[in-house]
């Protein structure tokens, strides 16, 4: 995966993303496959296919964590409006 393509991820919803690594999953048991019985002699895609994951998942996981926290700040400055107003 290209860093264009990570970047463009990086702006894309967590469905997407978890959709591409649901098919990033299926393409690397494929490519796993294919070596075993022997009608590829690629052995690298399977860990170009691992490494990907890993990058789409860590995206997946920051913009979770920003989310998370993205609500957290909002619940702590509503409780400050309101101790403010009470």
């Amino acid at each position: 995966m290209k860093r264009r393509d990570l970047s463009e991820f990086k702006t894309k919803s967590v469905s997407d993303l978890k959709k591409k690594i649901a098919d990033l999953n299926k393409q690397n048991v494929e490519s796993l496959l294919q070596i075993k019985m022997g009608k590829t002699k690629n052995v690298h895609e399977a860990l170009k296919g691992r490494k990907d994951i890993a990058k789409l998942e860590t995206i997946l996981r920051l913009k979770i964590l920003a989310s998370e926290r993205n609500l957290e700040e909002a619940e702590k400055s509503n409780k400050e409006v309101l101790n403010a107003a009470g």
